[in-house]
């Protein structure tokens, strides 16, 4: 493969570039040996994908920078959590270094295309440079923090009820299968708040760059220092919540357009399986979306007698 020659995003030396991830390539990776079938992209979802989204981003010895960081979050957090459904994750500074890095590289990628479209309001696109500044300098190590800017993360658990008018996309569609079997990760705004979340299978990481005073967040917060956090019981009543409801209508209207042929492929290597399916982790998300719509039809029931 030819070399390709650029500006480096992070540290702006002119060197050969790397292919970079942008979400960490051992989560695709884990995404893949998890699945029963192929990955598919939600905007063509008959072409099964082989690998998940790379740029031209990084020189060699940036990509090291990262690499530390990857490996604590993926020993201290991805895995703990999806193999051994621990709860309680004692972590340090470089969870914050970890995610800054994560959602430094999406919001990078959405500043070029957002100004390249013009498709975005003056006062985010500002607030979205001046952030993706304060936090390269900071994985830089020339700064010892982020500022205002707050890094979070959401652990998607089993919904036992959902508040929610009948048509909401909650009832409708598969939120456990939806958010346990997808990745995501992208730079938006709803009114004033300003973010870039990431879906790493379940786990939610937010980096907000502003926010609404109405915003709720409740053991969530990652902070640079040794804490901790539980994946249980966190609160997040934000505007951010909306991407969740997106990726479940994308992967509503995904299936949709999937071909009858490869549908009945998908049943029929479920069905070959047999009982070998309740090894997967995607059957307990369909058993979780079952009984959350058995548990929504016994509560139509109710309301109607």
């Amino acid at each position: 493969m030819a070399e390709v020659i650029g500006e480096c995003a992070l540290c702006r030396e002119k060197k050969e570039l790397q292919l970079s991830h942008i979400i960490p390539k051992f989560v695709g990776r884990y995404l893949k040996q998890t699945s029963i079938g192929n990955i598919r992209s939600q905007e063509n979802p008959d072409k099964p994908v082989q690998d998940i989204e790379k740029h031209y981003l990084l020189c060699h010895d940036c990509e090291e920078r990262f690499s530390a960081a990857e490996r604590y979050f993926a020993n201290t957090v991805f895995y703990p959590y999806h193999k051994d459904k621990q709860e309680k994750i004692d972590y340090n500074e470089q969870l914050y270094y970890f995610i800054t890095s994560l959602s430094w590289r999406s919001l990078y990628l959405d500043i070029v295309n957002f100004v390249k479209d013009g498709d975005v309001r003056i006062d985010v696109l500002e607030k979205m440079i001046e952030s993706e500044k304060i936090m390269r300098e900071f994985l830089l190590k020339r700064r010892s923090d982020i500022g205002n800017i707050e890094n979070h993360i959401f652990f998607f658990e089993r919904i036992q009820e959902v508040n929610a008018p009948a048509d909401s996309i909650y009832h409708t569609g598969k939120p456990h299968v939806t958010i346990h079997r997808s990745l995501a990760s992208y730079s938006g705004y709803y009114d004033n708040t300003i973010y870039t979340i990431s879906n790493l299978m379940g786990i939610i990481i937010v980096t907000l760059y502003e926010k609404d005073a109405d915003e709720e967040w409740n053991g969530t917060e990652i902070f640079n220092k040794d804490s901790s956090v539980v994946a249980k019981n966190q609160v997040m009543k934000s505007r951010v919540c909306a991407e969740i409801e997106f990726w479940m209508k994308q992967s509503q209207e995904s299936y949709e357009k999937m071909s009858e042929s490869n549908k009945q492929k998908i049943a029929d290597k479920m069905k070959k399986l047999g009982e070998d399916i309740k090894k997967y982790d995607i059957f307990q998300d369909f058993m979780d979306d079952y009984d959350l719509k058995n548990i929504e039809n016994e509560t139509v029931k109710d309301d109607e007698v």
